[in-house]
This record gives C-alpha cells, structure tokens and sequence, in this order.
C-alpha cells in the first residue's frame, strides 16, 4: 500500500514537472515570437541599396559613398551603394520606379531629375518620386589639360574663337547637367567646341582630357579635383555665383563679364509611395549625416558644396530649376 502510494505520489510529481517545462517552453516560444515581431515592424532591419545613377569615381558616387558611410551607422544597417550609370542617371531612376515603395531601395540624383522629361528621355521627373534629402550642389567649371597652354578663361576663349571647332569638349551624356552647361557656355562666350559627351556622367571625360584625348572638359570642381592636384588638369573658371572657398583662386563667369550660372544639386529620392514614416526615418539620418563635422570638411577639401534640405524643400528647389533649365534648353 505504502508503495503504490509512493507511485503515485512520484507520477505526479512527474506530471506536474512536465507540464511546468511545457509551459516554459510556450511562454518562451511566444516571448520569441513577440520580440521577433517586435523586430520585424522596425524600420529598417535589413539593408538598404542605394542607386548612383552615374560612374564609380564620379562627383555623385564620391559624395554618396560618404555621406551613406555615415547615414548607416544612424540607421544600424549597412547602406550598398549599387551603381547604374548610363544616359546621364536616366537608367537608375529608371530601375527605382520598378521597386517596392517600402524603404529598403533608394537612389542618389542629381538636377538631371528634372531635364530627362524636358528633353523627352523619360516620362518621369523630379514629382514622380518621393524626395528624401538634400545633401549636395556643385557647379560646372571650365577645365583643360595642364600641356596645352591656356592659363585663364580669355586665353582660352581666344583660340577657341581662332580657332572654331577644333578644340574637343568632353562633357556627360546628353541630357546631364555638364552636357547642358556646355552648349549654354558657347553662346556666352560666342565659340564653337567640338562636343565629345560621355556615355555617363562627368568621371570619364575629367580622365580623358587629363589623359590628352580631348582638350578640355566640363564638370564639377569636385570630379577635376584628384587631376588638378596631379598637375593634369587647370581649371580655369566657374558656373557659380560667388567662388569657391576651396578655390578661391579660380574666378566665376560671372566675374569675368559672362552671365552664366549653372549648377546641380544632389539628392536622395524613393519610389513614389514609400510610406511617410519611413521617409521620416530616412530623411533624420541622412540629415544627422550631413550635419556631422567629418562630412562637411569632407566636402570642403574636394571643393563641393554642403546643403541640408528636406524633401519639401527640396521639391520647391527642384520646381524652379525646372523653369530655368527650360529657358536655358531653349537656347540651345
């Protein structure tokens, strides 16, 4: 009797441990599950590819690279900056529109977001995207081989107008920005160049008349910086305002007598429809990355210029580029 007693008692003993270990392992099955979901809903938690529409080595791609270096570490996930170059960052933001509006894809642009539908390349400009931030502007500049003799803009201007249609002009893919500052710069200056766009941006004409196969080039400061340092390039004026404090040697069109000012403006831009709060998420890192020290003497060193604009403003901005760049294409 006292056996079966003590039988008893140790199967329920028995039963009542199994029970507690199932119990614990279903609170903790749904501890997990909870904290997974808890996860899940975070924005973001897996990586984000950013697009650069232009070269590797480019104005646009040195930029980004920088400023997503940064960004990332306020997201907690790793930023792959993936490049699409071709027709002047028409390919990239042509692949963007083909991808899921949540967040996890962006891409860099620059003021070529508003010419491509001005010049009937694409369907798309600037107000079919979500506009995020803000980050960057540089203007065009005038530079040319450091071997063939032209030391300032009217040395330059003088054999060009001796000389009409033989100097070669790299500049981007028609419909770029630099393409466009091009064919606006030669009746200003009352020339004729002989215009060699590139298949992309400003990196590979920049290399090409360091190299001695075309004479000059246009681009931005930032894009000739490397082969000015090199001795290979000279840059001898800029399509901005006022000069550049990174050279404050090299005069402006303007300065010179010629009313000229052409500049883009770079940004980062969602597929349309990418749910607000996460533009929120976005458009807070990305400005915590613009404003950090590390990049702002970044951009001074390579003479670029530092903005921090939201996507409001940024449509604003990208509006009135429109109607200039519209008074500047019909010049041509």
């Amino acid at each position: 009797m006292k056996v079966e007693r003590k039988i008893k008692i140790l199967l329920v003993s028995m039963l009542v441990l199994v029970f507690a270990l199932v119990a614990g392992c279903g609170q903790k099955t749904s501890s997990d599950g909870k904290s997974q979901g808890a996860a899940s809903d975070r924005f973001p938690n897996k990586p984000i590819t950013l697009i650069c529409p232009y070269d590797a080595g480019g104005g646009s791609d040195q930029v980004t690279r920088f400023l997503a270096s940064i960004a990332e570490k306020e997201l907690g996930v790793p930023i792959n900056v993936v490049n699409m170059p071709g027709g002047s960052g028409a390919t990239g933001y042509a692949e963007l529109t083909k991808r899921e509006p949540d967040g996890y894809t962006l891409c860099t642009t620059t003021s070529t977001i508003v010419t491509h539908k001005l010049l009937g390349n694409l369907d798309v400009n600037h107000r079919d995207y979500e506009l995020v931030f803000g980050y960057n502007y540089e203007p065009a500049a005038i530079g040319v081989n450091a071997s063939r003799g032209w030391n300032t803009l009217e040395d330059f201007v003088k054999y060009c107008k001796e000389n009409p249609g033989k100097v070669s002009m790299g500049t981007s893919a028609f419909g770029g920005i630099w393409n466009i500052a091009t064919h606006a710069a030669m009746p200003v200056l009352g020339v004729q160049w002989n215009v060699v766009p590139a298949g992309g941006g400003g990196a590979q004409p920049v290399v090409q008349a360091a190299g001695g196969k075309i004479d000059a080039v246009t681009a931005s400061p930032l894009e000739m910086n490397a082969q000015v340092q090199a001795g290979k390039l000279k840059i001898l004026a800029v399509m901005s305002d006022e000069r550049l404090e990174s050279f404050p040697d090299i005069p402006t069109f303007k300065e010179l007598g010629y009313d000229l000012s052409v500049t883009t403006t770079r940004a980062i831009i969602a597929p349309k429809g990418t749910p607000q709060d996460r533009i929120k998420v976005l458009y807070e890192a990305f400005a915590k990355a613009a404003a950090s020290q590390k990049y702002k003497d970044f951009l001074k060193t390579q003479g670029s210029g530092w903005m921090s604009e939201d996507g409001e403003a940024m449509l604003k901005y990208y509006d009135e580029q429109e109607k200039e760049f519209e008074k500047i294409l019909k010049q041509k």
